[in-house]
């Protein structure tokens, strides 16, 4: 199969296209294969065809509303202690009542979460590059917890490249205006056109405050904030809430509890005393995007592009530091009766994917595998 691989990350999002590996014979071009539109939700904001930047200026702006979007509300702009509660739902293990505190001063950086069954203490001490110390050696987080995490600290991309697909459009949240932006990082020469497509990750930011509403790294996963009573942090507004949905149910409601400055670098919880050595990098990854260009597994790809069509299926996992996909969970689907197909392919080919070197720390890893199924045209 033919796989791009990208990583949507909240504060950091980066594509990687890789060179076809896959017993896809490029016999006809499968882009050339007409998508699915995306299938109708309602917390989706851009509902009509969204506009390709045409010239520099026009890149520059749609650009610069995220840049400024997370320079008004990133609360790593400078030392921090945050403590964030969630309640979680929608069926897995971890579902419940959560407990997270964030503290950063300088290097050093403590991070705790404490749900249902998990209590988790991580430590750099010196540097997420320098080394990771804590009680948890699994190297699974849960998925709630990751997914809370990446809205938190993950949420706007870095930096933009040349193959980057930017579009606009406006859209409209409780009567007030959203100016959108649709990214496809590592789009190449390709073109989007309509509505949004679904390699796009959106990004809807208040004409008015400038501050980011809502966040959608995949169509059917969408993360709000709400800042009817934001919380001033030095030069910085941090949304006093937010909420996850997934296929058109709420997973998660996060409260931001507080944001303080933290305490002196050489305070107690700052010490590795009576933690593990977990290993050198950071316990979790930003969110991975993993698209895949796939026949039916048994079933004959079409002769030709003309007798051809694409049958879309989404999904959201934990890629855990063993290489074993858990917490597996549909966004959106064409096809329903692809859903399974779809599940059991990607436990398969994501066994055993992440063999780390000795040392380094065991990641968890939230992960988005678009299958685009090709199909007999029916």
């Amino acid at each position: 199969m033919r796989l791009r691989t990208a990583f949507f990350v909240a504060c950091s999002a980066a594509v990687l296209a890789q060179t076809p590996t896959t017993p896809l014979r490029r016999a006809y071009d499968f882009q050339a294969i007409p998508r699915p539109p995306v299938p109708p939700d309602p917390l989706e904001l851009v509902t009509g065809p969204a506009l390709p930047v045409q010239d520099a200026l026009q890149r520059m702006a749609a650009l610069s509303l995220l840049s400024k979007a997370q320079d008004l509300s990133n609360v790593r702009g400078q030392p921090y202690s945050l403590k964030t509660t969630f309640i979680s739902s929608g069926g897995l293990a971890s579902d419940g009542n959560w407990v997270l505190e964030d503290t950063a001063r300088g290097r050093k950086y403590r991070w705790t979460a404490q749900g249902p069954n998990y209590s988790a203490v991580n430590l750099y001490p010196d540097s997420v590059q320098n080394g990771l110390y804590g009680n948890q050696q699994s190297g699974n987080l849960p998925l709630r917890l990751l997914q809370v995490r990446s809205a938190i600290f993950f949420r706007l991309p870095a930096p933009v490249g040349t193959m980057a697909s930017v579009r606009t459009a406006t859209g409209l949240l409780t009567g007030a205006e959203q100016r959108c932006v649709l990214l496809v990082i590592g789009a190449g020469s390709r073109s989007f056109t309509g509505a949004r497509n679904w390699e796009e990750s959106e990004y809807c930011i208040d004409a008015q405050t400038g501050l980011l509403t809502t966040y959608s790294p995949v169509p059917g996963l969408f993360v709000h904030y709400d800042y009817s009573q934001a919380i001033h942090f030095h030069d910085k507004l941090i949304a006093n809430a937010f909420t996850i949905w997934q296929a058109g149910r709420k997973v998660a409601e996060a409260t931001t509890v507080s944001v303080s400055d933290p305490p002196a670098a050489t305070d107690p919880i700052f010490s590795p005393t009576g933690l593990l050595p977990l290993g050198a990098g950071r316990a979790m990854n930003p969110g991975m995007n993993m698209p895949i260009v796939t026949p039916v597994p048994g079933h004959p790809l079409p002769i030709d592009a003309a007798g051809a069509a694409i049958q879309v299926v989404t999904l959201h996992g934990n890629l855990s530091g063993d290489g074993q996909l858990r917490e597996v969970e549909v966004l959106a689907s064409t096809d329903s009766t692809l859903n399974q197909t779809a599940v059991d392919t990607a436990k398969s080919s994501m066994q055993g994917r992440r063999q780390g070197q000795p040392g380094t720390t065991a990641q968890s890893s939230e992960m988005v595998l678009t299958f685009e199924f090709v199909t007999p045209v029916r």
